[in-house]
C-alpha cells in the first residue's frame, strides 16, 4: 500500500468512526467534494465539515474498503462496499459497491469523484493483487506471497488440515509448501461476485522438487478482500478438469 493509499484507508476509518474533524484534517484548504445528498459540489474544508456533520446527519454511512489502485495520473481509485442506514433506528437503506477516485497533493485530499452502484466484475487493484500473488507462488517466494495477505488472514490448510491464521502462520505455510513442491499458477478468469468475494478460476500445475508431475488441474479459489489484501480464501475443486494424475 502506497502512502496515498494508506491515507485513503485512514480516511474511511475516520469516517466510519464519525470522526469528521479527523477526516477534514486530511484535506487541503481548497478541497472539492461531491454532495451526494443534493447532487452538487462542495468547496473548501469548512463546507465539507458541515456537509459531513449536518447534511448527512440522518444517515449512517459505512465504507468497507475492498481494493485500491493508483493510476498513471497519480489519482487513487478505491473499490468499497457502501452501506447506508437510518441514524434513527439503524434500518438498512442501501448496500452497494462504489468506486471513489481521489486526488491528493502533498498527502492531503484535494478532491474526490464517485461512481455509485458500481456493477463491474473486474477492478485494476484486484488485477494487480492477483498478479503479485501468483507471481510469488510461481517464484516460490514466501515473503512476496505473504505480503498479499492481511495481517489477520485466515484459511484452511487443504494439504495438512487445520486453519492458517495470521501473517506468521501464512509465511510458515507457504515456506513449507515451497520446500515440498514447485507451482505454476495461471489465472484463467476472475470475477467480483455480488457478495464482494473474488472468484478466480486457476490452472495449477504442481511438480515435485525432482520435476515429476503431481497435479494438473483447474480449481476455483474464492478470495475475500479487506483494504486491498486477502483476508480469507476458500478452495473449491468441484470443477477439476480431470487431467490430474
Amino acid at each position: 500500500m502506497t502512502p496515498d493509499e494508506d491515507r485513503i484507508a485512514q480516511l474511511y476509518a475516520a469516517f466510519n468512526d464519525r470522526a469528521f474533524d479527523r477526516c477534514v484534517a486530511m484535506m487541503a484548504d481548497d478541497v472539492t467534494w461531491p454532495n451526494e445528498v443534493e447532487d452538487g459540489l462542495i468547496e473548501g474544508r469548512e463546507a465539507v465539515r458541515i456537509y459531513f456533520s449536518e447534511t448527512t446527519a440522518p444517515l449512517l454511512a459505512r465504507y468497507d474498503l475492498l481494493s485500491l489502485h493508483t493510476g498513471a495520473d497519480g489519482r487513487v481509485s478505491s473499490l468499497t462496499r457502501q452501506t447506508i442506514a437510518s441514524a434513527n433506528d439503524g434500518s438498512l437503506w442501501s448496500s452497494t459497491r462504489v468506486v471513489h477516485t481521489f486526488s491528493l497533493r502533498n498527502g492531503l485530499f484535494t478532491g474526490m469523484e464517485a461512481q455509485q452502484d458500481w456493477q463491474g466484475q473486474a477492478f485494476p487493484g484486484v488485477d494487480a493483487l492477483l498478479a503479485r500473488l501468483h507471481a510469488g507462488l510461481n517464484a516460490g517466494d514466501a515473503e512476496a506471497v505473504t505480503a498479499c495477505y492481511a495481517p489477520d488472514a485466515r484459511f484452511v490448510d487443504t494439504l495438512e488440515g487445520g486453519e492458517i491464521h495470521g501473517a506468521d502462520a501464512v509465511r510458515a505455510h507457504f515456506s513449507h509448501l515451497f520446500e515440498t513442491v514447485r507451482l505454476r499458477v495461471t489465472v484463467e478468469a476472475y470475477a467480483l461476485e455480488p457478495d464482494d468475494r473474488v472468484r478466480a478460476r486457476l490452472h495449477i500445475v504442481t511438480r515435485g522438487l525432482g520435476g515429476g508431475l503431481w497435479q494438473d488441474d483447474v480449481l476455483t479459489v474464492w478470495y475475500r478482500l479487506e483494504r486491498g489484501l486477502i483476508a480469507e480464501q476458500d478452495i473449491d475443486d468441484s470443477d477439476r478438469d480431470g487431467n490430474g494424475p
